[in-house]
């Protein structure tokens, strides 16, 4: 690992100013889960480390009458046990899916939301891959068994965060500090596909920063769900995950978002699946046509095929879980 610099700003407001004087030399950091590996892994090699702990205004869940308001270097732990944010639905329960114990305990909202794609071509020093500059994704002929089956055209990476996925259907905002000031963003709008730019995978400018996360009081007015496939139930990152909110009547879904995870470099709303379900009675058959439906575009390689499939069931045992509770 390259020597570097610790620099402990002591407000926020300070970041961004750090960020720009540094011109891209300088790595965020606050638990550390990913940005040390990265480090260690050589993707980042940073002359100066911004360590963000020692901003407590950055560490806090506050409610009032508008929503939830969670600091961006709040620990995911902290979140699973506030009796706040469980009012909120599914947020507690994705959350509480993310890693072990240990890295909740350490891992952050902002850094959960911001992290780095977990594709083993991306994470290898031996491989030049678009999304570091090149101009090959080595998943299309290589080890794809993980990656994209929806939204990967010129990038096959499948964006890590199970938080991601449920906050989207809740409608979060996250907030952005540059060094004009500040910015609310929807989350959704907060990521972008490689076909815009392959090489990150938020709208982040280099000298920005996430400072909060808003979720707006109407999400305690619906029912919210989060299902997770994964490989080892421990501890592993989302083969397919689905998110699911919707006010119901009659068996009917109501403002119905589905937002998936493990399927694409982005967190994927399944806007197919909602207009065949949404304010409909739910069946059996309309749930298949909805797994169809969006699954219609999927594209896979040589080794995710079996994705379309687990992704169809997960999408069915999600909707019909959030019916039954």
């Amino acid at each position: 690992m390259k020597e570097f610099q610790y620099i402990y700003p002591k407000n926020s407001k300070s970041v961004p100013l750090i960020l720009g004087e540094y011109d891209g030399k300088a790595l965020l950091y606050a638990g550390g889960t990913d940005a040390l590996v990265r480090m260690k892994e050589g993707i980042n090699r940073p002359e100066q480390v911004v360590n963000l702990q020692a901003i407590k205004a950055l560490n806090s869940i506050k409610e009032d009458s508008d929503g939830l308001h969670i600091g961006a270097t709040t620990p995911l732990v902290d979140i699973v046990n506030s009796k706040v944010t469980q009012k909120y639905g599914g947020l507690s329960r994705a959350v509480e899916t993310v890693g072990t114990i240990q890295l909740r305990n350490m891992g952050t909202l902002g850094g959960n939301l911001c992290q780095r794609p977990r594709c083993w071509y991306f994470r290898s020093r031996r491989f030049p891959c678009i999304r570091k500059g090149g101009d090959v994704c080595f998943a299309v002929s290589g080890d794809n068994k993980y990656h994209a089956i929806l939204g990967g055209s010129t990038c096959y990476i499948v964006y890590p965060s199970d938080v991601a996925p449920m906050l989207i259907t809740l409608q979060a905002k996250v907030e952005i500090l540059g060094p004009k000031g500040t910015r609310m963003v929807p989350l959704e709008e907060f990521y972008i596909l490689p076909e815009k730019d392959a090489t990150r995978e938020t709208i982040l400018k280099q000298d920005e920063i996430v400072t909060k996360v808003f979720v707006p009081n109407s999400a305690k007015q619906v029912k919210s769900m989060y299902l997770k496939f994964r490989e080892r139930d421990s501890f592993d990152f989302a083969m397919v995950s689905v998110a699911v909110s919707a006010k119901i009547s009659n068996n009917k879904l109501l403002d119905l978002k589905i937002a998936m995870g493990g399927v694409a470099p982005i967190p994927w709303r399944a806007k197919k699946a909602e207009k065949i379900l949404n304010g409909n009675t739910v069946s059996d058959d309309l749930l298949k046509k909805a797994g169809e439906a969006e699954m219609e575009d999927a594209e896979s390689l040589d080794q995710n095929e079996y994705k379309i499939t687990l992704t169809k069931n997960l999408l069915k045992r999600a909707v019909s879980g959030l019916l039954s509770s």
